[in-house]
């Protein structure tokens, strides 16, 4: 635990080199977790991958690693200015740690006495927490054995791209820009659909119904919201994707319940829904649609 402890130190020091504004807000350690909690600006991670290197470089080299203690934090600070310090977190007795010459920082944790007990330093993940980041990370063996691990996916998405390893980021990124384009034209597709809806009379109220197949739900719900905006509308659509979405919605001069309707008849199917008097959604298999349009139309005009 000391040399994950002192590769901590290590890679904070060597991030804050590269951008100065960065905040180490507290350091987890507990239960088989490795995680850095900071606060910085737009934080990604060609910068992650430089701290690594710089942190990896101070490992190699075996620096010493010393403590010094102060009787206050005032002394504390005026021999270590630059030293990191949670001011609110410290009373009494004050030990800094230095990785000779690269590295200073307040701590009461025990470290290794050389870098190079620590091996090899490796970030695992990345995510955004709290305002902020957390920085996950490994040391020594594990993270030896992680990084393997992350060459052999890495290698296997190159082969399954069909690409060598240094254009697997190029692919994917070439990728990720046509999936949103092709996002876009079926956005725009669904609502051309979307305004093909026709619709049948009883007693003078208009029915619109249809049954659309992957389209962007958001946008069928849209459509439902307009149409019952006109008085004596009654509005029943699907749309089968991953799962079979119903929705039911009227105008406001209708009188019909359709969360309490379409709750009872999705779930005499096996489905679930629910909403307001007004607009209600569920879901259902879609070998049961017809059923349940056909028992909709029943329960509400019989």
């Amino acid at each position: 635990m000391s040399a994950t402890h002192t590769a901590e130190h290590l890679f904070a020091g060597s991030i804050r080199r590269i951008k100065p504004d960065l905040t180490v807000l507290k350091v987890d350690q507990s239960a088989g977790r490795n995680s850095i909690y900071v606060n910085a600006k737009n934080l990604d991670w060609n910068t992650i991958f430089e701290a690594e290197i710089m942190a990896n470089q101070i490992i190699a080299e075996g620096r010493e690693v010393k403590q010094h203690i102060f009787n206050s934090l005032k002394d504390a600070k005026q021999q270590f200015p630059e030293a990191r310090v949670m001011e609110d977190r410290i009373s009494g007795t004050v030990r800094i740690i230095e990785v000779d010459g690269y590295d200073y920082a307040a701590c009461s944790r025990k470290h290794s006495s050389n870098t190079g007990e620590c091996d090899y330093f490796l970030v695992t993940r990345v995510v955004k927490a709290n305002g902020g980041y957390k920085i996950d990370f490994l040391v020594g063996a594990e993270a030896k054995k992680k990084a393997l691990e992350f060459s052999k996916v890495a290698l296997n998405t190159s082969d399954i791209l069909g690409t060598s390893i240094d254009g697997v980021e190029k692919t994917v990124n070439n990728m990720v820009h046509e999936l949103k384009q092709l996002k876009h034209s079926l956005s725009v597709v669904s609502e051309k659909d979307a305004d093909d809806i026709s619709f049948s009379e009883r007693g003078g109220v208009k029915i619109f119904s249809k049954v659309f197949r992957n389209l962007n739900t958001k946008i069928i719900m849209k459509k439902a919201g307009d149409l019952i905006k006109n008085q004596d509308v009654v509005v029943i659509l699907a749309n089968i994707s991953s799962e079979t979405i119903i929705i039911l919605a009227r105008s406001s001069n209708q009188s019909f319940d359709s969360g309490m309707i379409l709750n009872q008849i999705l779930t005499q199917y096996g489905g679930k829904g629910g909403g307001r008097p007004h607009f209600a959604s569920g879901s259902v298999e879609k070998s049961n649609i017809d059923n349940v349009f056909q028992s909709i139309l029943e329960a509400i005009f019989n």
